[in-house]
């Protein structure tokens, strides 16, 4: 039994350095980076690659997935369970997008692999579902959906400005507080 949980565990690290790997090179060279590339950087070989994903459309899936779960684990954990009232995930989400989150940045990068893989291409499915989920989840939340969506997009926009010259911590710090207080009036 060790034998089978060791190799359980052993093929999904393989598994997740391979994903994370893909993630970052497609980051820096685009979706064109060979899948070689990819696999030297994860540190198997490419036929270990294409073990694990039979093709680079499965490997760009997962990376997506990846992505995305990663974004969906990162906006709950900065939700406060004890706020039993409306408007609770977009207060998290709020939180999430205007923290010092690296996770974050990069997903919601000019580079990001949401983008560079998103765009046009069979991908984009997935990415539709996500949006979905986000929708659906939103408008459970107890807030005017139209007010949400303008608080999210402004957090958005925090997020894409932080660390740049247009957007000191201060101001940061002030925006992230009034839209948390938006998010109250709903």
């Amino acid at each position: 039994m060790q034998q089978v949980e060791r190799a359980t565990r052993d093929k999904e690290r393989t598994r997740k350095a391979i994903i994370d790997a893909a993630a970052l090179m497609i980051a820096e060279r685009g979706a064109g980076v060979s899948l070689a590339d990819i696999a030297a950087k994860a540190g198997v070989s490419k036929g270990a690659l294409t073990h694990h994903f039979a093709s680079r459309s499965a490997l760009e899936d997962a990376v997506l997935s990846d992505v995305v779960s990663h974004l969906w684990a990162e906006v709950h954990a900065h939700v406060d369970l004890s706020e039993n009232r409306p408007g609770k995930l977009l207060r998290g989400y709020i939180r999430a997008l205007t923290s010092e989150s690296s996770i974050l940045r990069e997903v919601f990068s000019p580079t990001s692999v949401l983008i560079v893989l998103g765009a046009g291409r069979p991908l984009e499915k997935m990415l539709e579902r996500d949006a979905q989920n986000w929708r659906e989840a939103f408008a459970q939340d107890g807030l005017d959906e139209s007010m949400s969506l303008i608080l999210r997009l402004a957090a958005e926009g925090l997020l894409s400005a932080a660390g740049t010259p247009y957007v000191t911590k201060r101001e940061l710090k002030e925006a992230r507080d009034r839209l948390l207080q938006l998010a109250e009036a709903g």
